[in-house]
């Protein structure tokens, strides 16, 4: 078997590219004078980048990293899920890395997830609103430069 078709080649988020999304998330949540927690994830999941702002709730902090990692391992909106479980979806809930919460969004490049960006501390819109903004300000930023 040719080398060629025993790997692939992964596309994932950089800590430069992290940055970009943390710091405009950071951003709307200071904006909206709301003490969150957010994580930048790679595309494998991993952590990135985080901020926990002061007087965020200590739950917010592995739930912002959840959010993340759910909407880069499902590849859509944590809300879509959190719709899914309201429906009776209940089996959403044995999967151990699932956070059917809004809240976390996956930053797509070219069809290709890279990455995730998750908040928590806010209300479901509120946390969304802020990792929606740093997903835009990620897709904005690496548009830009190809």
């Amino acid at each position: 078997m040719p080398q060629d078709q025993l790997t692939i080649e992964v596309q994932t988020l950089s800590a430069a590219g992290a940055k970009v999304a943390l710091a405009a998330a950071e951003a709307a949540a200071s904006q909206g004078k709301l003490k969150v927690s957010i994580a930048v994830v790679d595309a494998a999941g991993n952590l990135v980048a985080f901020h926990r702002a002061d007087g965020a709730c200590v739950t917010s902090i592995e739930a912002a990293i959840r959010k993340a990692r759910t909407a880069v391992h499902l590849r859509a909106p944590t809300k879509v899920f959190e719709d899914l479980l309201h429906g009776g979806m209940t089996s959403l809930l044995a999967f151990e890395f699932i956070s059917p919460s809004q809240g976390g969004i996956p930053l797509i490049l070219a069809a290709v997830v890279v990455g995730g960006v998750g908040s928590s501390g806010g209300s479901g819109a509120e946390d969304e609103m802020v990792a929606n903004a740093g997903a835009a300000a990620f897709v904005a930023a690496a548009t830009k430069r190809t």
